[in-house]
């Protein structure tokens, strides 16, 4: 009985705490009207998705964006026998935000990088290499909604 009277106050506690989402829709300050996606690729799509998600439609500025995503992974480290064994995988997004006149606001570069090592197993590699972009993508797209929040 005292478990079940517990759980209750909390749960009522937990919800009136004031929790608002970070990133949302109702907050932005822009409008994504275009978006020109040059590599058309899962991971630029990611990216794309994101950033249409938090775009407001009742806002007052309107961006146009052009996104050229580009993902590398090379080998740092070789062994004895020259099979790989630590590799770098980076992600690389070219931005350029124009107004609604094609004035362009702005021009800024993204690269995130991450160091790993080589598995044996190539399943589990590939599944850890699709974390690790996911990952990336999340943090690039987080960058660019900060810096379209930030534009004048």
């Amino acid at each position: 009985m005292k478990f079940l009277i517990s759980v209750i106050i909390l749960s009522l506690t937990l919800t009136n705490c004031g929790f608002k989402p970070i990133y949302s829709s109702k907050n932005s300050n822009f409008e994504i009207i275009e978006i020109l996606n040059k590599n058309e690729n899962k991971n630029s799509f990611f990216i794309e998705k994101t950033l249409m998600s938090i775009s407001n439609q009742e806002a007052i500025r309107k961006v146009k964006i052009e996104i050229d995503f580009e993902q590398k992974i090379t080998t740092i480290l070789k062994d004895s026998k020259g099979d790989p064994s630590k590799k770098k995988l980076s992600n690389k997004v070219d931005l350029i935000v124009k107004s609604k006149e094609n004035n362009v606001l702005t021009n800024k570069t993204f690269i995130e990088e991450f160091s790993y090592d080589v598995q044996s197993d190539k399943f589990k590699m590939s599944q850890y290499e699709g974390n690790i972009t996911n990952n990336l993508n999340v943090k690039i797209s987080n960058d660019i909604i900060l810096l379209l929040g930030t534009l004048e």
